[in-house]
């Protein structure tokens, strides 16, 4: 069965349950901080899927990762319990990626992702915000990242459209370009 299936399966049974219990928006938010946790250390993603490794073991370095309190915790411990009864830890980290984009997507919330060459100044973020939550008409989430590489300008993603207005961006066109007209030549 295709991964993306199943993790959407799972993703949508937590995202229900976290719904039912009021603890959805709360969930969302560790999410990301519990997939940086699983993908930055290789051996937790090693050692869940040691099949000689007892099941309370697996629960018991699942909910010391789990950095969730009260009903939220307790929601998050029922699942991995059930990922695990299931034996499918394999899929923790891909089905808390689809339930955040299955969140998203009820929420309306639109990722945003600008990568610029130095940190941008409070001021400019704030009108990146208002602009873009203008023309799109939803909550937005802002992914910062610098990247040295780009030389300068940004790129900017909006769900699944990109901006690429960066210098090696345009270097790149350039140094196309150029080569496209000395063939013609040659």
């Amino acid at each position: 069965m295709d991964v993306g299936v199943l993790a959407v399966r799972y993703a949508k049974a937590l995202l229900g349950y976290a719904r039912q219990m009021g603890v959805a928006e709360e969930i969302y938010g560790l999410c990301t901080s519990l997939t940086d946790i699983y993908a930055g250390t290789p051996s937790l993603a090693r050692t869940l899927r040691d099949p000689l490794l007892s099941r309370q073991t697996k629960l018991d370095m699942l909910s010391s990762a789990n950095p969730a309190q009260g009903a939220a915790k307790d929601v998050l411990d029922r699942y991995f319990s059930l990922l695990i009864d299931k034996k499918r830890e394999s899929y923790l980290t891909s089905s808390l990626r689809s339930y955040m984009d299955l969140y998203r997507k009820e929420e309306g919330i639109a990722v945003v992702k600008i990568i610029t060459a130095v940190p941008l100044e409070k001021e400019m973020e704030d009108k990146i915000l208002s602009k873009v939550t203008a023309a799109l008409d939803m909550k937005i989430e802002l992914l910062k990242k610098v990247d040295p590489a780009i030389g300068g300008g940004f790129i900017f993603d909006i769900n699944d459209y990109r901006l690429d207005a960066s210098v090696a961006a345009r270097l790149n066109r350039i140094r196309r370009q150029l080569l496209d007209k000395n063939r013609r030549i040659v």
